[in-house]
Order: structure tokens, then C-alpha cells, then sequence
């Protein structure tokens, strides 16, 4: 290991553990770096940043090109909320969430119109509060849904509302629930 005395995990493809062909898109070389150890597709998206001035469309254009190519689950990535939780930068915040908003609607509605059928979650992978500028290990609200099983709720996707949802304690059941389904 060049910057230590680590060493190289030795990590499961995501094929042989799910049983699916994987991407990442994220501009975090820490994501890139999973998908490279695991064997996952991780495209090179011109302006992702990791900021607010990503490149929202082409990440959306990668996610959509991933699908189109034969990849059966694609992890999208937005670093953008969890950089202006840490500059304490609110309005920031504001405009990440909204940009996430409309990314996710768009891949919603491509996926609707070029599927046979998806699944699709939508969270934060920890919470980074402006009033601490830093992680907390917080429970993150979270949707998640199957276009074979529709769900509807009156919760609303907010912190508030995830506290009378489904609590998840194990973070892996992410990926179950998106390889296999609810009922799996």
C-alpha cells in the first residue's frame, strides 16, 4: 500500500455475491475504488466533482448508459449534500438535495418507460447535520421501491417521517432488497 502499512482487502465481486452485473457512477475515488475491487463497472463522467457544480446530466447519462448496456444494478452517487453539510453551508444543502430530487426523478421515469421492471432506493449513506458540519451515525430515511410490488405511503422522505417507517439495521439489506426484492 503506497500511503501506509495497509493492505489490499480482498473483496467479493458483486456478480458472485448478488448475482447481478454492477456499476458505480461517483466522482469519490473511495466508491471507484470498490467498484474496481469488486468488479464492477465504474464509468469516468466529464465534471463529476464530488460538489455543486457536478455534472448532474451526464451522471444521469452514465446511470442511463449502464442500464442501456446490459448492467442489471447501477449505484448513483452525489456527494454534493454530505460536501455542503460539512461547509455548514445550508442553502448549498438545499440546492444538492433538489438536484438529487430531479436526477432521481428523471431515472424514475426512464426506467418506467425502459424496463420490463426495477427497482430503485433513494438515501444518503450517513448524515452530515449543518449544525455539526460532520458525520453523525444517525439513521438515514430512506424509498425504496419495486416496480412489481408498488407500495404507497403518506410518509413523507424526511427524517421525521423515516422515524415511523421501516427501520433497517443492517445497511447490507440495501442490496438484498434491490437484488431480491421485499419478499425475498
Amino acid at each position: 500500500w503506497f500511503w501506509g502499512a495497509g493492505t489490499k482487502p480482498q473483496l467479493t465481486s458483486f456478480k458472485s455475491r448478488f448475482g447481478v452485473t454492477g456499476a458505480i457512477v461517483s466522482a469519490v475515488d473511495l466508491l471507484k475504488g470498490i467498484a474496481k475491487g469488486t468488479d464492477m463497472y465504474s464509468p469516468c463522467v466529464k465534471g463529476a466533482t464530488g460538489t455543486l457544480a457536478t455534472n448532474w446530466q451526464g451522471k444521469v447519462n452514465a446511470v442511463k448508459d449502464c442500464f442501456e448496456s446490459g448492467i442489471d444494478f447501477v449505484y448513483l452517487h452525489f456527494e454534493a449534500p454530505d460536501e455542503c453539510g460539512h461547509q455548514g453551508d445550508v442553502r448549498g444543502k438545499i440546492a444538492a438535495i433538489e438536484k438529487v430530487d430531479e436526477a432521481a426523478g428523471k431515472l424514475f421515469d426512464f426506467l418506467q418507460n425502459n424496463s420490463n421492471g426495477f427497482r430503485m432506493a433513494i438515501l444518503p449513506d450517513h448524515p452530515t447535520p449543518i449544525s455539526v458540519k460532520t458525520h453523525v451515525a444517525d439513521p438515514v430515511p430512506y424509498i425504496f421501491y419495486d416496480s412489481s410490488d408498488p407500495v404507497t405511503s403518506d410518509l413523507k422522505y424526511n427524517e421525521k417521517d423515516a422515524a415511523k417507517g421501516e427501520y433497517l439495521s443492517n445497511g447490507q439489506m440495501i442490496s438484498k432488497l434491490l437484488t431480491e426484492g421485499r419478499h425475498a
